[in-house]
């Protein structure tokens, strides 16, 4: 027999609960994350470099921003009512998962 067929229902079970344990774990700081980066924009600081060269390339970085803005703009704020759903989806999907879990302990 092999390693998998000789582990009673007990011994997957836990594996499984340790296996779940470990990705909430990881799912609560991937949410931290995605809370902090879903506001997409295109505002984002400029940074000007020293020098002649660098005072050129931010006043044409600016007029550029300022020109782009109305073309990019609408597709930043698709994808913020895009990552809101996704956010509060995942929440909602956690919550029932949660439920069903309590559930079936008490069973």
């Amino acid at each position: 027999m092999t390693e998998q067929q000789e582990l009673s229902v007990d011994d997957v079970y836990a594996r499984l609960r340790a296996a779940v344990d470990r990705g909430t774990r990881d799912l609560a700081s991937t949410r931290g994350l995605a809370e902090r980066f879903w506001p997409v924009s295109a505002d984002k600081p400029l940074e000007r470099r020293p020098g002649a060269k660098g005072w050129v390339a931010f006043q044409v970085k600016r007029v550029l921003r300022k020109t782009m803005r109305w073309y990019v703009e609408p597709a930043f704020a698709d994808q913020r009512i895009v990552n809101d759903a996704l956010l509060r989806l995942v929440d909602d999907l956690s919550r029932r998962v949660d439920e069903l879990e309590n559930q079936g302990g008490e069973a």
